[in-house]
């Protein structure tokens, strides 16, 4: 009996001791290794930024990000502005041959859709004859117009091909 333990006692006490001694050690590596690898990214950014002084570098990161974020803004504006004026520009032109007399014998007339993204336009159409041409020019809006349309300007319209020739 050691001070009012028994020796069993005094045994686990000291395992549990060494147990706490090496965990104490282990901890105490860790914590030194993580160090050692700040130390070094610390040197490494000292080594690029030779001033050191962290709230200069601070200050200039925030002044970047600030003109960053202003450039962003500005890019976005013009981007919206694009975007809008491009919207009412022609997007779409498209083109349908036909014969329209059986005695002319080639594919000489035709209808040209010029159209934006919302369908939005004209339609030409040339009627090529022997003797004479002519040329009509039709509003579209939204796909459709205020005049007859034929078919073939339909056609070019919805972008569809000639399935039969006159």
């Amino acid at each position: 009996m050691l001070n009012g333990l028994t020796l069993t006692e005094a045994e686990l006490y000291a395992g549990a001791v060494g147990v706490l001694a090496i965990a104490a050690i282990t901890v105490s590596i860790v914590a030194l290794a993580r160090l050692s690898g700040l130390r070094r990214r610390f040197q490494k950014w000292k080594s690029i930024h030779s001033s050191a002084d962290l709230d200069a570098v601070y200050e200039q990161t925030l002044e970047a990000v600030k003109r960053m974020r202003q450039e962003v803004d500005r890019l976005s504006e013009e981007n919206r502005a694009l975007r809008q004026a491009l919207a009412g520009k022609l997007s779409t032109a498209r083109l349908v041959r036909f014969n329209a007399f059986a005695d002319v014998g080639s594919d000489l007339s035709f209808s040209l859709a010029l159209l934006d993204d919302d369908r939005n336009g004209v339609v030409l159409s040339s009627i090529y004859g022997r003797d004479e041409s002519r040329v009509y020019a039709k509003p579209v809006q939204a796909g459709t117009s205020s005049y007859p349309l034929t078919e073939e300007e339909q056609m070019a319209i919805e972008g569809r091909e000639l399935s039969v020739h006159r």
